[in-house]
C-alpha cells in the first residue's frame, strides 16, 4: 500500500513522521552510555596486580 506508513500514519502526515523518527534515531545520543574509561583489558590487568600483591603478602 503506498502512503500507508504503519505507525506513523498515512499520506504526508505519516511519511513526515516517519522521517522524522528516523532522523532522530540516526543522530545518535539516546540511549547510549559514554564510554566507561575501562574495558577488559584494564580489568584483567587490575586483576593480575591484586593476585600479584596478595602472593608476595603471603610468601
Amino acid at each position: 500500500m503506498p502512503g500507508d506508513y504503519g505507525y506513523f500514519g498515512k499520506g504526508l502526515s505519516g511519511y513526515v513522521h516517519y522521517m522524522q523518527a528516523v532522523e532522530d534515531s540516526n543522530k545518535g545520543g539516546g540511549g547510549k552510555r559514554p564510554p566507561s574509561g575501562g574495558g577488559c583489558l584494564t580489568s584483567i590487568i587490575l586483576l593480575f596486580v591484586i593476585v600479584l600483591i596478595i602472593v608476595v603478602l603471603l610468601f
